[in-house]
């Protein structure tokens, strides 16, 4: 792939996830208070209390999802580093190796979190709470991650 050709790519692929980060993070400053979440507090919130959280899984899903299935070999292959035929995992553990990402298997365990969250089940509702506890914790993981990478692209490729 041809040098300019691979910047344009990281340059689109890095704003998308500025986008999908800004975005959750302004759902989660406008739902943050309302968590752990309980059974009286999940039924008590307000359709746009609501919007707040599909917003928030949404743009925490979209950012797991652009990191991993785009930034992260854009990255690598700016870097001129080969990761052709490598297992998504092996390129985890390349970007762990060069201190980009700090553990690999946290960053399974985000997508995991995005598989579960991304599901509804309206008549389950314990498991619904149980999965939505989760993501205060996770948000932060995803958004420091995303925050060091994003300084690491700028500074190392003058974007």
């Amino acid at each position: 792939m041809l040098k300019e050709e691979l910047n344009d790519k990281l340059t689109e692929t890095m704003a998308v996830c500025d986008l999908h980060h800004k975005r959750m993070m302004f759902a989660w400053g406008n739902i943050e208070k309302y968590f752990p979440l309980t059974d009286i507090i999940l039924s008590g919130l307000s359709p746009v209390e609501l919007a707040f959280f599909d917003q928030l899984i949404y743009r925490f899903s979209k950012l797991q999802d652009s990191m991993g299935s785009r930034l992260f070999k854009q990255l690598l292959e700016a870097l001129e580093e080969d990761i052709s035929g490598l297992p998504f995992i092996d390129i985890l553990y390349k970007l762990e190796k060069l201190n980009l990402l700090d553990n690999a298997k946290e960053w399974i365990f985000l997508r995991q979190i995005r598989n579960t969250i991304s599901h509804e089940y309206p008549f389950f509702k314990e498991v619904q709470m149980e999965e939505l506890n989760l993501l205060p914790e996770e948000v932060i993981k995803l958004g420091t991650i995303w925050l060091k990478l994003k300084e690491y692209v700028f500074n190392r490729f003058d974007l």
